[in-house]
């Protein structure tokens, strides 16, 4: 931040310069830090000076307005970016489908009188399918949905409910076909070792989650 900068100031623009950075050296802002802030001000100011326009007038109060660095920096850092990698988006769906289905069928079995319990091959296969199915649709379709994006870039409804219809029906085409499948391709193991091997699924995906902070690609488009 250059003197000759400064000088150019009004008396009530050098005033908000002052205040503000006192404000930030209390946020814990280095010398650097609050030079590169007020060096992306300073043209603006100089700019709306001449209009009359007071940096107060710009940005608010000097305090308020520079504790809102800290503020931000404090959210950012309570709430990071989400990680969209689609390897992990779509490993995500794959455990919480598998861990989820395991899971529910094998209690709903384990109380009915004429169990009905899925192949492992289609557990795996359907949970597989299932999870790009759930990607496919956040890729092609809510992504565009976020409160941020762009209207213009959303699909059209049309193509939205087909990708939609196809995904599903390729989903359904994939546990079906599966289930036709030999004992021996499609090994029906005990309910209670489904269940397990579900809640380990469910236990895996929690993990990960928490541990890289996985976008979950099975939530609808952002309502706003």
């Amino acid at each position: 931040m250059s003197s000759v900068s400064l000088d150019k100031l009004s008396k009530k623009n050098k005033e908000f310069i002052h205040i503000a950075t006192h404000q930030l050296l209390l946020d814990g802002k280095t010398d650097q830090e609050i030079q590169k802030i007020l060096e992306d001000i300073l043209p603006e100011i100089l700019e709306n000076q001449s209009k009359g326009i007071t940096a107060r007038g710009l940005y608010g109060a000097p305090t308020a307005w520079a504790a809102s660095f800290a503020a931000k920096e404090r959210y950012d850092a309570e709430h990071p970016k989400e990680n969209d990698d689609p390897k992990w988006m779509m490993l995500d769906s794959v455990l919480f489908i598998f861990g989820f289905f395991a899971v529910l069928s094998s209690i709903v079995n384990l109380s009915s009188s004429q169990p009905s319990v899925y192949g492992l091959t289609t557990l795996i296969l359907g949970s597989v399918v299932g999870g790009l199915v759930f990607y496919a649709n956040h890729h092609f379709i809510y992504r565009f949905y976020g409160p941020d994006t762009d209207r213009s870039q959303r699909p059209p409804l049309w193509r939205s409910a087909l990708i939609m219809i196809g995904a599903v029906l390729l989903w359904l085409i994939s546990i079906m076909a599966t289930s036709f499948l030999p004992e021996v391709m499609n090994p029906r193991l005990s309910n209670i070792i489904i269940v397990i091997i579900g809640g380990l699924a469910l236990a895996l995906r929690f993990y990960l989650k928490k541990r890289f902070n996985i976008k979950s690609a099975a939530m609808g488009p952002t309502r706003y």
